[in-house]
């Protein structure tokens, strides 16, 4: 079988499912798509390098994959494209042009199955529509954003699914039923439940593969000497930063504990009254990540809305144990008392006891470590299934 899988963004996720189909037999071409305006795709930045239009040059793209990721990624096909993006009248059509560039490209492939994960505004919307005599497969890793919305250009991309009928692959449970609520107020025609999937994806292996020792990162008390609590992410509202730092007020009336709060973003909070804290104000990298998780004792996410979150499969490559609120896709990946703690209530009293529960008890911890690595190397959450029922539901409709 040969697939082309056009991912925007995503790539933590695409990457080692690209990987895996291709250890598999499947003949994989992997498209990364991203705007001119933002190409930093959470594994390859080009921030510091921007990119022209078009398909980034070979060389160029393998200096900033660095070896690891190449060699992870040697039996894919790899190409990075970037599209114009942008709201003024002259990038819209400009968008245009690429989007049929870019679609004559995979055209001419002849590929059995165009994968689209994610989407890219009016530039998915374009592409869709220069695919239309394709067979396509959407992956919808969030129906709408966390707090429920979503944008003019994603609603029109969700009419279009409905509208067409694409098959859809969800990761969680919640993000299928709100396309489904959604696809009711589009279409009264009879719902084809076979078209709409859930498969889950698994730990990002790219963490492996990065070069952590590249460049020396201190970070503060990160030392080992008491618990290190960590948060790390885009610093927004949803996300419940406050009622962690409420939870580390109670918590340190007992025991020390050191939090570290990790992202880019406004800071809506303070840090008043926490006797031992880091705040690490900006987009962190790829090696920072990885230092940070191996040094914490816990990852904490007091979100208020997830459908969808990337956090687990983050962290768990590093078999560390995960707190989170008891709502949307945490619920249906963290196992209570077995990978990490879901907390019902969510404030600083409830999440505080889950905290001081799990950071006195090493014997807990270790358990959870066990569990979490054998969770992720069979049954649902292996790459190894996850890979069959992507490679099931291509055939399906191929």
């Amino acid at each position: 079988m040969k697939v082309a899988v056009i991912s925007c963004y995503c790539l933590d996720s695409t990457m080692p499912l690209v990987k895996n189909q291709a250890d598999s037999g499947v003949d994989v071409h992997l498209f990364c798509v991203m705007p001119r305006g933002g190409q930093n795709s959470f594994v390859v930045d080009f921030t510091n390098n921007k990119q022209p239009n078009g398909f980034v040059d070979n060389e160029i793209l393998k200096k900033q994959m660095g070896e690891g990721l190449c060699q992870y990624l040697s039996r894919v096909k790899t190409k990075f494209f970037v599209f114009p993006g942008g709201g003024m009248r002259s990038l819209y059509f400009l968008d245009y042009y690429y989007a049929w560039k870019l679609s004559n490209i995979i055209k001419k492939g002849k590929f059995d199955v165009v994968h689209l994960i994610h989407v890219c505004g009016h530039f998915s919307i374009m592409l869709m529509h220069f695919l239309k005599d394709q067979k396509l497969i959407q992956t919808l890793h969030e129906v709408t954003d966390h707090g429920g919305q979503t944008t003019d250009d994603n609603l029109k991309i969700l009419k279009e699914l409905v509208k067409r009928d694409i098959p859809i692959i969800f990761h969680s449970q919640v993000s299928r039923e709100r396309y489904i609520t959604f696809r009711s107020t589009v279409t009264k025609n009879n719902l084809n439940e076979d078209l709409y999937t859930i498969i889950r994806f698994s730990l990002y292996e790219t963490y492996f593969h990065f070069n952590a020792n590249k460049k020396k990162i201190t970070h503060g008390n990160i030392n080992g000497s008491i618990p290190t609590v960590l948060h790390f992410g885009r610093i927004v509202p949803y996300k419940g930063i406050e009622v962690l730092i409420d939870a580390i007020r109670i918590v340190q009336e007992k025991q020390p504990v050191h939090l570290v709060v990790a992202g880019g973003g406004d800071p809506y909070f303070n840090f008043d009254g926490i006797d031992s804290y880091e705040f690490i104000n900006y987009s962190i990298t790829n090696e920072e990540i990885i230092e940070l998780i191996k040094n914490c004792t816990i990852v904490v996410c007091p979100y208020r809305s997830a459908s969808q979150s990337g956090i687990p499969m983050t962290v768990y490559p590093f078999n560390k144990p995960i707190i989170a609120s008891k709502i949307g896709g945490f619920k249906e990946i963290i196992e209570h008392n077995d990978t990490g703690l879901l907390v019902d209530e969510l404030d600083g009293k409830s999440f505080a006891e889950a905290i001081g529960c799990l950071i006195s008890n090493k014997e807990l911890q270790e358990k959870m470590k066990i569990n979490i690595a054998k969770k992720f190397s069979e049954g649902e959450f292996a790459w190894s299934n996850i890979v069959e029922q992507t490679i099931r539901f291509y055939e399906k409709y191929s």
